[in-house]
């Protein structure tokens, strides 16, 4: 979830794990909504359509996790276009954290630096072992590095060409569902790129095993503490 101050261009990421479990709406074998439950949050998007029902059932799980939070827009990306958003930068250079990934390819042991380019970023952001209780955790670890670097080689990117926002909204069309058009999605981007600081945070819990599946569960105050300094300011 990016937090987008307009004020000062400043952009807070915020990173949910998908076995978050909260409060998501469930349907029928025939498409019947059957209410709302407590479960992982990826569940959200599976109920849906892989598109834009997909990222509406997310948008409304996500803002019950955060109180009724609103959220103004959504974008999902595809795998296959992972390798488009690194080649559009020309590659993104990441500092491995953790040895979660060493044993499928020992070039990310922990504390590396390696370059992605299109044939490793999915690896990369995607690869957990399914056999390792809370190995999600360990692989959201790399996908927050992955943005972190990505934002770095888009600001150097967009000194270079402004025009470069704009293509690569075009690119990643294919791959995308969205109901940001161009203009917000250039903001938003162009923020990230001239912005005075990019932060973030995790969505505060602990990882356990659930019966069939790991889940995260939130700490609630912590969670609660976290959002208001980051989307309000006190009035005196």
């Amino acid at each position: 979830l990016l937090s987008w101050d307009r004020t000062t261009d400043d952009v807070s990421v915020i990173t949910i794990p998908r076995d978050t479990i909260t409060q998501i709406e469930v349907f029928g074998p025939s498409g019947e909504s059957l209410g709302t439950t407590e479960d992982h949050v990826s569940l959200s998007y599976a109920y849906g359509d892989g598109s834009h029902e997909s990222c509406r059932l997310t948008q409304e799980a996500v803002s019950n996790l955060l109180y009724g939070l609103p959220i103004q827009g959504y974008c999902s990306i595809n795998m296959d276009g992972l390798p488009t958003l690194t080649e559009s930068v020309g590659g993104v250079t990441v500092t491995v954290p953790n040895d979660s990934l060493e044993s499928v390819d020992p070039k990310f042991r922990e504390g590396a630096q390696v370059t992605l380019d299109g044939d490793n970023t999915e690896t990369f952001v995607r690869y957990r072992d399914t056999e390792v209780s809370q190995s999600a955790l360990a692989r959201m670890e790399r996908q927050q590095e992955y943005i972190r670097a990505y934002g770095e080689a888009a600001k150097t990117r967009f000194a270079e060409d402004p025009g470069f926002i704009t293509e690569l909204y075009n690119t990643l069309q294919p791959y995308m569902v969205t109901n940001m058009g161009t203009d917000e999605f250039a903001s938003i981007m162009q923020s990230l790129s001239e912005g005075a600081g990019t932060e973030g945070w995790t969505v505060p819990g602990e990882g356990t095993e659930g019966k069939s599946y790991d889940e995260y569960h939130v700490d609630d105050d912590a969670l609660y503490e976290n959002i208001i300094q980051t989307f309000y300011e006190e009035t005196r």
